[in-house]
């Protein structure tokens, strides 16, 4: 329970960066490849 509020709230902020970073299709999309791969290499 702990570790998914963990991975939430990592979601979160990186979504909220990735926002405020532009807009733009293109560094969301960037934004959300890095996050998969950090969230992979939490869980493995």
């Amino acid at each position: 329970m702990k570790h998914s509020l963990m991975i939430g709230a990592m979601l979160g902020i990186v979504t909220a960066t990735a926002l405020y970073m532009g807009s733009s299709n293109h560094s969301i999309k960037k934004a959300k490849r890095a996050l998969v791969s950090k969230i992979e290499d939490m869980i493995l």
